[in-house]
């Protein structure tokens, strides 16, 4: 069994991307950037989705040192990106899309200066409604971890407690507030958030079934 603790939040991204985006129905700005985006979000996640399902590398690589080598390699593109059209949102590239261009700066922990770039891109874009404001969350609180700070809405998470652990924030400023933050951009509260996260931590570290 491989043991998947770094990498039950990866998955929940995943999850929350996949969950939130729609069909493309509007035409945009920039449809080969979107395909782009799309193919480049599928990269990420492979390691993630074989991990989290069990099965092993055809190649029998380490899925988490392919996963952190595809985040690596995306990177420039990712900051090309960016030179070229700014922040990719809705209306650039769709919803769908613009959410992978999220997780991809979301998973671009050893370029963190990069990634504050684009949080100060993404709030002009929220308040014009061109970015998901609970994407703007997560990579809020992904920045603050990585910048040693407290987080705002408690989406950066490790496991504590007998046994596998629960899913608790790995820091967090103003408690007594957190779902009052929340809330107002359209979050569920944070203890249903970690018992969705303890559930999944759960699920991708059960015991694979023992085949006869």
């Amino acid at each position: 069994m491989v043991t998947m603790k770094l990498v039950a939040a990866t998955y929940a991204f995943w999850c929350l991307s996949t969950c939130l985006a729609t069909a493309q129905t509007k035409p945009v700005l920039y449809p080969k950037l979107s395909k782009t985006l799309d193919s480049l979000a599928y990269v990420d996640q492979w390691p993630m989705q074989q991990l989290f399902k069990q099965l092993p590398d055809s190649a029998d690589r380490d899925l988490v040192q392919v996963e952190k080598e595809n985040f690596a390699r995306h990177q420039p593109l990712l900051e090309k990106i960016v030179r070229q059209v700014g922040y990719p949102g809705f209306q650039q590239v769709g919803e769908k899309s613009a959410n992978n261009f999220w997780l991809l700066v979301q998973h671009a922990d050893a370029y963190p200066a990069f990634q504050r770039q684009v949080l100060e891109l993404m709030l002009s874009e929220v308040k014009r409604k061109n970015a998901s404001p609970v994407n703007y969350a997560y990579l809020t609180d992904r920045v603050a971890i990585n910048a040693g700070k407290p987080e705002e809405y408690g989406t950066q998470v490790e496991y504590k407690g007998p046994g596998l652990g629960k899913a608790v924030p790995r820091s967090l400023r103003d408690p007594k507030n957190v779902d009052k933050r929340r809330a107002a951009i359209g979050m569920e509260p944070l203890q249903q958030y970690l018992d969705m996260m303890s559930g999944l931590h759960e699920q991708m570290n059960a015991p694979k079934p023992t085949v006869q």
